[in-house]
């Protein structure tokens, strides 16, 4: 979908993976590093499932991790919301999960919820807009693969959905909401690629064509991302989230027709609108604004630059990319799911300003909203996890499992962490480094730090030729920084010491060197190589670790038989000539022989239901 609360998610996901560092168990030593031994786990950090699952390094296949820690509340990058008041329900999709999830109206902290639908035989997939009809009792659900699928209300598990509308004559593209009016069986569906409404019959089925569309120049349709039906006064309103804006129609409409109103312009304060609401009894419209997070309150038949009645906006609302919006008029109450929080908030429907919510449904341990890159430090038995989005470090004891607190957070704006994405820890001088992909940074911290404190050293300015930093090792041997530019195509190398805006000491950059989307990092000071993971071309490229300038790799592995997809995260096992890659796109970690080259299939994969893999980006051994 091109609307802007999929972009701001995109913008996270092209990110990085990034191989954090290999220590060992006992005091065999090479040049003074900890080298691993008989004693070999694989830590992952699943972006999507908010977890850092631990493996045994030796196994493949369909394994259950030994253990893992992280969010346990099933609140997935929560995106469409619906509210059942016959039944005190909450439904929610989670689309990095693929899942629907169900909660009591009432709940509140990190509780389970009642029960959810999820699997393989759902057919969901990336699940955004749900309606939930009480009258015929069926979920109605849009999926970024341009299908709606439908169950029933009290489904639960992994079922088959009753119904499927889906193929090219449905003229579905980017489903990003839906509206079910079951006062004249229809279902209405906002189409964020195409610029389009789409109507449906209500139990229609199949490859089925729209009863009628509303597409055109006229319409001033322009991302659209969320819709909602008003069958008291027979209109239609629709929350344009590139185009700042809230068209409204007839019912019936249908064609390249001009809204009967638009409500647009900077008085409005709409920035980003996502999620919109009807509120029919008392005559409003409540719109979400994910990249403002706010949410902004007009009269129902308002129109032009006007300003909103009230808007709830601040730090203290906790709304963080606010997706989709419900409202409530039995018990008065807005429900908000939050894309960035993995939380929904709920306010009184009268709030306004920087207020707290009544509620909030939220699982994610502090430290823990998406997991990116992950070290363990092997000598103290911690373990290191860098917070992309909460621009945290939370560090955790090796053995942890479950929902647990950090032992410690690294947070605040004294640390200067913006993005952070890459880490390693340096056990000989106690240190910790961080690339901070979106601060273009280097950030350097005590082992042992904790609060909101400064770093002790910053690399950053357009010296440096930092360009979103994604991945980041550690050469204690020769005092070495080693880190990948993921826009910037190139490894760039500096002194463990350097400070400020400083040039690197050497650079890996050209057409020769096959870079140009590299994520992953490893550093094998044994064999004196670099292993990076390239997101571009789903490859391995090696380069001896004092190569410099427009050079071509020592080697790669690349190719279909590699079963690489979406290859972020590398980890390097030079005791046991090991290779370890987590791929995003098909949930699995692939492992390789050291010297592999060419197109060769894994030595092993982890992949499947059982692992817990989900969205992996960072990947460390031990």
């Amino acid at each position: 979908m091109n609307i802007r609360v999929w972009g701001a998610a995109a913008a996270i996901l092209l990110g990085v993976a990034v191989f954090a560092g290999c220590s060992g168990t006992t005091s065999v030593t090479d040049n003074g590093r900890h080298q691993p031994v008989a004693a070999r786990e694989l830590y992952v950090a699943n972006y999507r499932s908010d977890t850092v699952t631990v493996f045994d390094a030796s196994l493949g296949g369909d394994v259950n991790a030994l253990r893992k820690f992280g969010d346990m509340a099933g609140v997935r990058f929560p995106f469409g919301i619906a509210v059942d008041t016959v039944n005190d329900q909450i439904f929610v999709t989670n689309v990095f999960n693929n899942s629907i999830a169900v909660y009591g109206r009432t709940g509140n902290g990190n509780i389970a919820p009642s029960r959810i639908i999820s699997g393989a035989s759902t057919s969901l997939n990336g699940p955004a807009g749900i309606a939930v009809d009480t009258v015929n009792n069926q979920i109605f659900v849009t999926n970024i693969n341009n299908t709606i699928t439908v169950y029933g209300r009290t489904d639960s598990g992994n079922i088959a959905p009753s119904r499927i509308i889906s193929g090219t004559t449905t003229s579905l593209d980017g489903p990003a909401s839906i509206a079910v009016d079951t006062k004249n069986d229809q279902i209405f569906v906002a189409n964020s690629n195409s610029n389009s409404v789409t109507v449906y019959g209500r139990t229609d089925s199949g490859n089925i064509a729209p009863s009628r569309i509303i597409s055109g120049a006229s319409t001033s349709l322009n991302g659209p991302a969320g819709i909602a039906v008003d069958t008291k006064n027979d209109q239609l309103f629709v929350s344009n989230n590139t185009g700042d804006s809230i068209t409204v129609y007839g019912r019936t409409d249908s064609g390249n027709i001009t809204p009967s109103r638009i409500i647009s312009g900077t008085t409005t304060s709409l920035n980003g609108p996502a999620g919109i609401a009807v509120d029919t009894v008392n005559d409003e419209i409540l719109v979400t604004n994910a990249t403002g997070n706010a949410i902004t309150v007009f009269g129902r038949t308002d129109s032009g630059n006007i300003t909103p009645s009230r808007i709830i906006s601040g730090t203290t609302t906790s709304l963080n990319l606010p997706a989709d919006i419900a409202v409530d008029t039995v018990n008065n109450q807005i429900f908000v799911t939050n894309l960035i929080g993995n939380s929904i908030t709920v306010y009184g429907r009268t709030d306004t300003g920087n207020i707290a919510p009544v509620r909030t449904i939220s699982g994610a341990v502090p430290g823990m909203v998406y997991p990116a890159g992950i070290a363990v430090d092997a000598v103290n038995n911690q373990i290191f996890v860098t917070d992309f989005t909460s621009n945290s470090i939370a560090v955790f004891n090796r053995t942890d499992t479950g929902a647990v607190t950090p032992s410690r957070i690294i947070s605040g704006a004294s640390t200067s962490l913006y993005g952070p994405a890459g880490i390693a820890v340096d056990t000989v001088n106690n240190q910790i480094f961080v690339a901070n992909l979106n601060g273009n940074s280097i950030t350097v911290y005590g082992r042992t730090d904790a609060g909101n404190i400064a770093p002790s050293r910053i690399i950053s300015g357009a010296t440096t030729s930092l360009i979103h930093p994604a991945a980041l090792a550690l050469d204690t041997v020769n005092n070495e920084i080693i880190v990948t530019n993921q826009n910037g195509g190139s490894i760039t190398v500096y002194k463990r010491t350097d400070t400020g805006n400083i040039a690197p000491s050497r650079i890996i950059s050209g057409a020769t060197t096959s870079l140009i989307l590299p994520t992953g990092l490893a550093f094998d000071a044994m064999n004196n190589q670099l292993y990076v993971t390239d997101l571009n071309s789903d490859s391995i490229f090696v380069f001896n670790r004092t190569d410099y300038g427009d050079i071509a790799p020592v080697r790669t592995i690349a190719g279909a038989n590699t079963g690489m997809h979406g290859s972020w995260g590398i980890a390097v096992d030079p005791v046991n000539n090991l290779i370890f890659v987590t791929n995003q796109d098909s949930n699995s970690i692939t492992v390789y022989n050291r010297t592999d080259t060419g197109n060769v299939a894994p030595v092993r994969t982890i992949q499947g239901a059982n692992t817990g893999i989900s969205m992996p980006w960072g990947i460390a051994f031990w």
